[in-house]
């Protein structure tokens, strides 16, 4: 009903109560009537085909930019762009203006913006295209973002290559919260390997805000895991038919089938920036927090949007991540959900949330980057197996640790040669701040020595900042060694070899569920994959390498020599050893 002044109101119920009872019975059927052919909550809303659009329409769009309420904001057709396949499709592109984003233009979080004409839904903003202001953009048909096969552009309908060439989705950041400095910044040079961007968002405001009911212009999450590690993308809701959502008006990557968390966000604030350069991070984007209450699960994600149902949640991993002081004192404790994606062959983000979720917790323990020997033990509860399966280790070097966790969540996630039912996964890591080195200076033994026996060695040590020391061990000899002169090299295992291999960790898991991206890693052949359960858990036992000496010779692996969960050794020495046949046994 049109408003009315408090006056009017007042003749409207005098008129109306001072009427006389049959024309109040003709007003209440009417009333009755109109109930009845008013569409009940969550009916799906018309829909404004894309031969009716028409270049000069003034229509309406609908966004969140503050809290949960809904905004409106003046959207003009300002033409009509001829399908071609090549860049996806036929567009709508226009001009938003209003208080609500005047000072802003709209971006990234504003995809999926409803566009409403004469009250029907015309489509969803989609695509920005480098404008200063951000104010003209481009908006997806609304039948691409409902599956539904678009009718073809009407024939006044212009063709632009040139400006579809230079669109670009108002594609979400990855969207985390939770995440201490150090992992933010892990998630962000993996991210920028698949050419995504990663946003720090708070997790919500102080006082919480209640489960929202998703309509047109709501926003929105597509979420790979919630709880205290919260990572998603959060955009707008472009459609709702009962409890089917449509969202984006773009794809999240197009993958297909997907099962992820459906949640609703709250926006903090409309951050502008007017260079409208979304290659560049330099674009009005939505503060947002990384979701929020579980209302449902993402079931699609197509090229023209990301659909999914309102209802149960997807099928998720418990992932509890803790840390302590090995000395006693304080802990932290992290628990998140893992969206379950193995069953489509897009894992569940134990290869990149469990070692993010690790560096956080770590952060947190310690509040520095200083030196810390850390034991690690990551276990996986499954229902095939009686007792978790995983490892335990000794690092001195953290990026080690997150390394292992990585690779054990990778075997774990690409794991499908038999069926593996995951009810959790735990990483418990106990820290010691510091670290205590000795360096190898040095290493002697006997001249002599047969094949089959251990050679004494002994092994000069100087630790940092101490006193030199001498170590003995014994290096068996192999039994099928040449005799001959043989080098036999020792050396200290404690510290890294490989570098920035986590990044590349996270790289790979971080592209099975949000980029078709790859790495410069080998593929694992299918002779190299664990073919049962069992295979798995000794693989998974044999990411731990235990740290201390080894001894080698030329040409041979390595074996440990002396084990220390304690001191980092450092250094290199060999020396020249005659290798002699063994002795012959004496005849009786």
């Amino acid at each position: 009903m049109p408003y009315c002044s408090s006056a009017e109101r007042c003749h409207f119920c005098r008129a109306r109560y001072a009427a006389p009872p049959l024309i109040r019975r003709a007003v209440s059927t009417f009333l009755l009537s109109f109930a009845a052919a008013t569409p009940a909550a969550g009916a799906a809303d018309p829909i404004m085909p894309l031969g009716e659009v028409r270049a000069g329409m003034h229509c309406t769009g609908l966004s969140v930019v503050r809290g949960t309420q809904i905004t409106a904001f003046d959207v003009e057709v300002i033409d009509v762009i001829a399908d071609d396949p090549a860049f996806g499709g036929a567009r709508l592109l226009v001009r938003v203006s209003g208080p609500a984003v005047d000072a802003t233009g709209v971006g990234p979080g504003f995809s999926g913006s409803p566009v409403l004409c004469g009250g029907r839904n015309a489509g969803a903003i989609s695509e920005g295209i480098g404008e200063y202001g951000n104010k003209v953009v481009l908006a997806t048909p609304i039948e691409a973002i409902l599956s539904a096969r678009p009718q073809p552009a009407p024939a006044r309908a212009r063709r632009a290559p040139g400006l579809l060439r230079a669109a670009r989705p108002l594609a979400e950041p990855i969207t985390a919260s939770g995440l201490s400095p150090g992992a933010r910044r892990l998630l962000s040079r993996a991210a920028r390997r698949i050419g995504r961007s990663v946003l720090a968002a708070p997790p919500g405001p102080q006082g919480g805000y209640p489960p929202q009911d998703l309509q047109p212009g709501s926003t929105v999450a597509a979420s790979i895991s919630d709880g205290d590690i919260s990572i998603g993308a959060v955009g707008t809701v472009a459609y709702r038919d009962g409890d089917s959502i449509y969202a984006f008006g773009h794809s999240l990557e197009g993958l297909g089938r997907r099962s992820l968390f459906l949640q609703d966000a709250y926006v903090f604030s409309v951050i502008g920036n007017p260079l409208g350069i979304n290659d560049l991070g330099a674009t009005t984007y939505k503060l947002t927090s990384s979701g929020g209450h579980d209302l449902g699960a993402i079931t699609n994600d197509t090229f023209s949007a990301i659909s999914g149902t309102l209802g149960p949640a997807p099928a998720s991993i418990p992932l509890r991540v803790s840390a302590r002081r090995r000395s006693g004192g304080a802990a932290v404790t992290l628990n998140s959900r893992l969206a379950d994606e193995r069953p489509l062959g897009l894992g569940s983000g134990l290869g990149f949330v469990a070692p993010l979720a690790t560096q956080t917790a770590l952060d947190r323990l310690l509040g520095d980057f200083a030196p810390v020997t850390v034991r690690l033990c990551a276990r996986y509860r499954v229902n095939q197996l009686r007792r978790p399966m995983g490892f335990c280790n000794t690092y001195f070097d953290p990026v080690d640790a997150l390394s292992a966790v990585a690779e054990a969540g990778s075997l774990v996630d690409s794991f499908d040669l038999a069926p593996l039912t995951i009810r959790g996964a735990a990483v418990s890591v106990a820290a010691e701040p510091g670290v205590i080195d000795e360096v190898i200076v040095g290493a002697d033994g006997p001249a002599r020595v047969r094949r089959g026996e251990a050679l004494p060695v002994r092994v000069a040590l100087r630790r940092r900042g101490g006193r030199p020391r001498t170590a003995g061990v014994r290096v068996p000899v192999p039994r099928d060694l040449s005799p001959g002169r043989h080098s036999l090299v020792i050396e200290g295992n404690g510290f890294s070899s490989g570098g920035g291999e986590i990044v590349l960790d996270v790289v790979e898991e971080l592209s099975r569920g949000w980029s078709k991206a790859t790495t410069d890693r080998p593929a694992r052949t299918a002779q190299s994959e664990p073919g049962s359960v069992r295979e798995l858990a000794r693989e998974l036992a044999a990411l731990a390498t235990p740290q201390g000496i080894t001894a080698h010779f030329r040409g041979r692996p390595p074996r440990l020599v002396l084990r220390s969960d304690e001191v980092r050794f450092d250094g290199r020495a060999k020396f020249r050893v005659r290798v002699l046949k063994p002795k012959r046994r004496a005849r009786r």
